[in-house]
């Protein structure tokens, strides 16, 4: 066997000891054996590992895989199970990623593994970069279909109202486009955007903490207002203060921290109630079970828009409280094609609403930017 068979059949012997998990290697020229000149014979496997290990190697990115499995779901049987691979060769991953990193990741216990210090800082600077690993295989049927597909994340409360109408706009000037929207709460877009995992964000605005640098852009801004079952007593009122709803059943995810915030600066003290006799974090939900007399919902009548509003009547809060909308993808990347036109469909759909009724335009505002439009003339 020549001295690149050899090299050949240790770099496979390699692979086979961590069962599946191929280890990295060097490139061919740097991994090939320096022979003896006398008995021609290969150098020894761990000397070959040495010379290798002097080399540049990629990230195993099998491994990191493992790391996340066993750091979001707590044990080694449960990443062992996801890779389809046995808990032994799981166990040597992290021994080589561990390894590799020059960091230990885990504490071996006779009950398995808990995470280090060390781990637990790599896994929580580090997740936005674990999450997208498994969206590789995505990324690149996207890249085969080229600029015909385009993923949105947003989130409950306009997905119906605004989303959607925008959505049938960009595909009735693009057919072949395809199409996935995924429907997050409030928190999730920004623990998302790290991860790389869509092309657009539409929710609103500010985005407060994110795991990298993004860019936002508001769109348009809505009014909340109160939505009261017909025949209520203070639909004689054209606008509602604080004082006019102190004494009424007010439905809300009261549990919700921002929520609090939000009514803590609108309701005088001690209007909140500590507990809530209904409460529920969809303000859809919220605003049916005004219409069937509950008690009072808090909603724009933008994000109403599809629902039956047959028995349910809005009234404007004052001072009046504006809540903003608005697009967000990374700082530096230039928006794609569809992104653009996307947004363009947003815009529409919120000017047909606001033509719609004098109320409409009074509650709804489009915000001033033309840099969408410049640069879908650019594209064009």
């Amino acid at each position: 066997m020549t001295a690149t068979g050899v090299v050949e059949s240790e770099r496979a012997g390699v692979a086979e000891w961590v069962e599946g998990a191929r280890a990295p290697w060097p490139s061919a020229a740097a991994a090939r054996a320096p022979e003896d000149r006398e008995t021609r014979q290969p150098q020894s496997r761990r000397q070959l590992e040495s010379a290798a290990a002097r080399w540049p190697r990629p990230m195993n990115f099998k491994a990191l895989r493992a790391f996340q499995l066993i750091a979001e779901r707590g044990s080694l049987s449960a990443a062992a199970s996801n890779l389809c691979l046995s808990q032994p060769a799981v166990s040597r991953m992290i021994a080589l990623l561990e390894g590799e990193l020059e960091l230990r990741l885990f504490n071996r216990t006779g009950r398995g593994l808990s995470m280090t210090r060390e781990g637990k800082l790599f896994y929580d600077t580090t997740k936005h970069i674990l999450a997208g690993l498994e969206e590789i295989p995505r990324i690149a049927k996207d890249i085969q279909a080229g600029d015909q597909h385009f993923q949105l994340l947003t989130i409950p409360r306009i997905a119906q109202a605004v989303i959607s109408p925008a959505l049938a706009l960009l595909r009735s000037e693009n057919a072949r486009l395809r199409c996935r929207v995924d429907i997050l709460s409030r928190e999730d877009p920004e623990d998302l955007i790290g991860a790389r995992r869509f092309d657009l964000a539409i929710a609103s605005l500010p985005v407060t903490q994110s795991l990298v640098a993004i860019e936002t852009e508001p769109l348009f801004k809505v009014r909340l207002e109160a939505v009261l079952p017909k025949g209520h007593r203070l639909l004689v009122r054209n606008c509602l203060t604080a004082a006019d709803l102190a004494n009424d059943e007010l439905i809300g995810p009261w549990y919700d921290p921002l929520w609090r915030q939000q009514m803590r600066e609108f309701l005088p003290s001690g209007a909140t109630p500590a507990k809530s006799a209904v409460e529920t974090c969809s303000s859809l939900m919220a605003c049916q079970m005004a219409g069937d007399g509950v008690g009072i919902a808090f909603l724009d009548r933008l994000s109403a828009r599809g629902l039956d509003l047959g028995g349910v009547e809005f009234r404007p809060l004052e001072p009046a409280k504006w809540i903003t909308f608005g697009y967000i993808h990374p700082r530096g990347e230039a928006l794609s094609a569809n992104a653009i036109g996307f947004i363009n469909a947003v815009r529409r759909t919120v000017g047909e609403f606001r033509q719609r009724h004098p109320d409409n335009a009074a509650a709804v505002l489009l915000e001033n930017d033309a840099r969408p439009a410049r640069l879908n003339q650019r594209h064009a």
